[in-house]
């Protein structure tokens, strides 16, 4: 049984949020092995802007809070940390709070380099290029390439709305 806390040769990391018709905000961080069985899955308590924050925060808003406030409250919990995370949300990136891993986005981002992974089109910041060219050789050899790298989030997703619904 020891081998069982072997880590993985690739960990891949799915992050998502959810916005609740209460306007309360919640994320998830689903952790897995390059198979996509989950090795640790993290989610927030809900976050809910008041309007003097709304005010005073604009349009930066919902990246502040979707791409730094719970993302680094998520990362900081994690045990497992990913070799890569996955997102389809462009405000959930942040640039700086997953350190060396690079952010991968399944939305096309204006401005963002364009990749292909395992057949889906991904965006990825200019400052995350090089922490993707050093990680992608590794996602290329234990990734396979059946692997639809999207689909966890939908599991993340719903995992936050059962947990939202539960809270309410």
């Amino acid at each position: 049984m020891a081998d069982s806390k072997k880590r993985p040769p690739c960990v891949l990391g799915f992050y998502k949020t959810v916005t609740h018709v209460t306007g309360d905000i919640c994320g998830g961080v689903l952790i897995t092995s390059h198979l996509g069985r989950p090795i640790e899955f993290q989610c927030s308590l809900p976050v809910r802007p008041n309007a003097t924050q709304q005010t005073l925060y604009g349009s930066s808003l919902l990246p502040f809070l979707k791409g730094e406030l719970i993302a680094e409250a998520l990362h900081d919990k994690l045990e497992a940390k990913p070799d890569i995370v996955f997102v389809d949300d462009p405000e959930a990136v942040s640039d700086t709070i997953w350190g060396t891993i690079p952010v991968l986005c399944f939305a096309e981002v204006k401005d963002w380099l364009s990749r292909s992974i395992k057949g889906k089109s991904a965006s990825l910041s200019p400052a995350q290029q090089e922490r993707f060219e050093k990680m992608e050789p590794l996602l290329k050899q234990h990734v396979p390439d059946s692997a639809d790298l999207s689909e966890p989030l939908v599991r993340v997703e719903q995992a936050l709305k059962e947990a939202m619904g539960q809270a309410a």
